[in-house]
């Protein structure tokens, strides 16, 4: 896992990731979203500089973002988001009880193959019987995030995967380029989770915690 240090060089440039500029990832997000956090209290992990707090979780009752980056939390706590609160925390140390649902978007690549599994573990003690939201690319880089992988991670450790939507194509080769061209007119959204895997980019997981026994 990178350190705070780490990620605090990355947002010396804000947006690092050119984030914001996924406005077409946001709007399918924002979609897919809305049915699980709807007037729930939600935990946001790795929310960086808040921008997906501010374009996906407005219909959430609460939301608590955390990051490891104490410069990403100072850009978001100066949005001020009126249903928002954030805070400076490595999520693999801060508690995840309490809440309603957890998100985890765009951050858990960051962990390694032992985190990640350390992290599903924390969640599966934590927040047991309760919604895990996680998102990221499903391309295999080094098996460290790939569906196949992730899904067997999930069912090892009892977790019932509800849904999972895809949220963009890869942009790689030039046919991909065509198709994700095309879904960007109005309703192609709608052909996304119609898509080969091989094609897709980014996933979205909704899944079920363990019941605690």
């Amino acid at each position: 896992m990178r350190t705070a240090a780490d990620f605090n060089l990355y947002y010396a440039t804000p947006d690092p990731w050119h984030i914001s500029h996924a406005r077409f990832r946001d709007k399918v997000l924002r979609r897919r979203l809305k049915p699980f956090i709807r007037d729930k209290s939600v935990l946001e992990l790795g929310c960086g500089e808040g921008h997906l707090t501010q374009t996906t979780f407005s219909k959430a009752r609460s939301v608590v973002g955390i990051d490891i980056s104490d410069v990403a939390i100072t850009r978001a706590k100066s949005l001020g988001l009126p249903n928002a609160r954030f805070e400076c925390a490595d999520f693999l140390q801060a508690s995840f009880e309490g809440y309603d649902v957890i998100a985890a978007l765009e951050c858990v690549y960051f962990l390694s193959f032992e985190e990640q599994g350390a992290f599903l573990e924390k969640v599966a003690k934590e927040h047991p019987d309760k919604i895990l939201l996680l998102s990221g690319p499903i391309v295999d880089y080094r098996r460290h995030f790939s569906h196949k992988r992730l899904m067997h991670e999930f069912t090892t450790l009892g977790f019932t995967p509800l849904k999972f939507f895809n949220l963009s194509v890869y942009w790689y080769p030039p046919s991909s380029r065509i198709i994700a061209g095309l879904i960007k007119l109005p309703l192609g959204h709608t052909l996304l989770d119609w898509i080969p895997e091989s094609m897709i980019y980014q996933r979205l997981y909704a899944l079920r915690a363990p019941k605690r026994h």
